[in-house]
């Protein structure tokens, strides 16, 4: 069964009276999604976590730190290639990578997350 999974993204740029000096918004959707999972977590250790992927090759991944004042190491697996450190995600930070076609080299087979400190939280959203 496909499912639609849509990103949507508003950026602006504000002078410092609040003034709008540009502002764009982006939106992109796979349509031929078969899943899309969101999960809200908390990491309990600073030990290395696998998200458990609900489909072997993902092609969205969106991840938000939601901790006050911890930090989150984001690694994935891009298909067919080695794990590579993405980025490290400071409170309230996000990184998003989306596909909206399929293909054998698009997306990630492993997602992993690393705390800097314990009860860390954060959102997660995987979907293909």
């Amino acid at each position: 069964m496909a499912i639609t999974n849509t990103f949507t993204v508003t950026i602006q740029e504000l002078d410092a009276n609040g003034q709008t000096l540009a502002r764009r918004v982006a939106s992109t959707s796979d349509t031929a999604a078969t899943v899309g999972e969101f999960i809200s977590g908390n990491l309990a250790t600073t030990a290395e976590s696998t998200i458990t992927l609900p489909v072997a090759q993902v092609r969205q991944i969106w991840v938000r730190n939601t901790d006050s004042t911890a930090t989150i190491t984001v690694k994935w697996t891009p298909t067919t290639s080695s794990e590579v450190t993405v980025a490290v995600l400071s409170p309230n930070d996000q990184l998003a990578l989306w596909h909206t076609t399929t293909g054998a080299t698009l997306g990630a087979s492993t997602l992993k997350l690393t705390a800097s400190a314990t009860n860390t939280t954060y959102e997660v959203f995987i979907g293909g």
